[in-house]
């Protein structure tokens, strides 16, 4: 493996840049000059006693070795080792990269805070303290995060030595991606000579990342799907000459030798909808120098169309759980629960074994992920949550706040009378033309139908009683992270029209696009 070019236990704002707000996702305040200095502030209590290594990362990861069959590197680890790797890996989701740091020391583990010295990026390793070919290594694997990414995708290689250089191909499309999540089996996935603890996985064995769930990949695996159920995932393996015969003789691949057999773990049943897996066979077909296949035991036909029958994934104990099944071990997802977010790609020996086809391969990735986002309906989202006016009616603008959770969307109208008051109106306070109205209403996608209301009768600062009444309705709708429309029906007035709206500041639109590819 490549030496470490630096290693410290120093903050870590001394030893890397400040990152700027508008290329990260920040969740710690609203507004993004609060969040720098937030973060400046806790990087001493939360970094503190993880270590820091800068070096070139993608030649670090294509330095480990997984060891062989039947070589009995892969350690089974125990129920309750099971519970506090799970638990590690919840502290560094949750940024709480010191208590996890701690804790993995007990299981053999750490936690690095890495620069990669070629992309200037930041990841959070969690590695073994020993790996292969060290008597001490367990083959538990890799696990890197990058909380700053653009895209809320995992990318794994569950089997880096059976399924040859799927592990170089996975680690150069997590490097080129910008993808959160990257995961790595430590061992040969027929490390260990016992059968998987799974009962319907007797073929497989113990060091088997997904198929087994007594494996450090499996319970990482789990912990992710369960912070946060819209992660994609996207799997990488590979098969031999007796697997291409079946799938020459189901998918129509023109003689191409260079195939992916591409599946969510479950049959395809819509060729049109818009999913991850769709998008990955889009862009190689339109590519035209692989072939694509698409596993659907419905939508197959016979040799002549883009559908096989084989090699499908549905055994995958990772996969299953993200689709809901009930039994990893023992029962495959059932259709109706198909998440569409975990992509199983099988590739010939001619993807795999050539570099040039593999950087090609992971570039489709790529292509595939941005496909995938951009193509994907505009839905509100929390980071919409600002000031937004008109330009063209400076001095009057709407508070916006959408609640996710509850489905709600809520509006603030601070305007005008539809006339001038008189030259001798007076008030206290304010404009007497002053008005402010209400709006609330169920969030569907990009858009809101808000009731409006109008409220009167109250004192500046002082409890008092006062009336709201309804009147009328607005369409709240946005097409982006920084533009959107108000549609107004004010009843008492007997008006409509559209207000084109931005953001006052732009702040938070970091935010909203990070929370868009969620």
């Amino acid at each position: 493996m490549p030496d470490v070019v630096a290693r410290s236990n120093s903050p870590v704002f001394v030893l890397f840049p400040l990152i700027k707000c508008e290329s990260m996702k920040c969740t710690v305040a609203k507004n993004c000059k609060f969040k720098l200095l937030v973060l400046i502030c806790l990087s001493f209590q939360v970094y503190a006693s993880v270590p820091a290594e800068t070096g070139d990362l993608q030649s670090y990861l294509n330095g480990i070795t997984f060891g062989a069959e039947d070589d009995g590197q892969f350690k089974i680890p125990a129920p309750a080792q099971l519970v506090d790797f799970e638990n590690v890996v919840n502290l560094v989701l949750r940024e709480n990269y010191e208590q996890a740091n701690t804790q993995a020391q007990s299981l053999d583990y750490e936690l690095v805070a890495y620069t990669d010295t070629v992309s200037t990026n930041l990841y959070y390793i969690l590695r073994e303290t020993n790996l292969i070919p060290s008597p001490l290594a367990n083959g538990g694997g890799i696990y890197l995060f990058q909380p700053s990414a653009t895209y809320n995708v995992a990318i794994h290689a569950p089997h880096p030595r059976a399924d040859s250089y799927t592990n170089k191909e996975a680690i150069s499309a997590f490097m080129r991606s910008d993808v959160r999540y990257f995961m790595m089996a430590g061992a040969h996935r027929r490390s260990h000579p016992d059968p998987s603890s799974c009962q319907d996985f007797s073929d497989y064995r113990p060091s088997d990342a997904v198929h087994n769930a007594a494996h450090y990949f499996y319970v990482a695996h789990k912990a992710m799907e369960d912070f946060d159920n819209t992660i994609q995932y996207i799997e990488l393996h590979g098969y031999g000459s007796a697997s291409f015969e079946t799938i020459a003789s189901q998918c129509d691949t023109g003689g191409n030798l260079a195939v992916a057999n591409i599946s969510e773990t479950i049959s395809d049943n819509d060729a049109a909808e818009h999913t991850m897996m769709h998008s990955l066979e889009s862009v190689i077909s339109d590519a035209g120098e692989f072939k694509a296949c698409i596993y659907s035991t419905i939508l197959d036909t016979g040799p002549d169309d883009k559908y096989t029958r084989y090699l499908g994934g549905s055994t995958n104990t990772l996969a299953r759980y993200t689709n809901g099944s009930p039994s990893v071990c023992n029962q495959s997802a059932l259709i109706e629960n198909n998440s569409h977010r975990y992509v199983h790609v099988e590739q010939s020996w001619e993807i795999r074994s050539d570099s040039a086809n593999r950087e090609v391969m992971a570039g489709y990735i790529y292509q595939a992920i941005q496909h995938y986002y951009d193509g994907k309906p505009f839905e509100m989202n929390a980071g919409l949550n600002d000031a937004w006016y008109d330009p063209e009616t400076n001095g009057q603008g709407f508070f916006i706040t959408i609640f996710p959770d509850l489905g709600l969307a809520s509006l603030a109208w601070f305007t005008y009378d539809t006339e001038l008051p008189p030259e001798d109106a007076v008030s206290n306070l304010g404009d007497p033309g002053h008005r402010w109205l209400l709006g609330l209403g169920p969030i569907d996608g990009n858009k809101a139908v808000l009731d409006v209301s109008v409220t009167s009768g109250g004192l500046f600062d002082t409890p008092t009683d006062f009336t709201e009444v309804s009147d009328g309705q607005i369409i709240l709708t946005f097409d982006s992270c920084n533009s959107g429309t108000v549609e107004y029906d004010i009843t008492s007035i007997g008006q409509t029209g559209i207000v084109p709206i931005v953001r006052v500041v732009d702040d938070n639109i970091v935010l909203c696009e990070a929370l868009r590819y969620e």
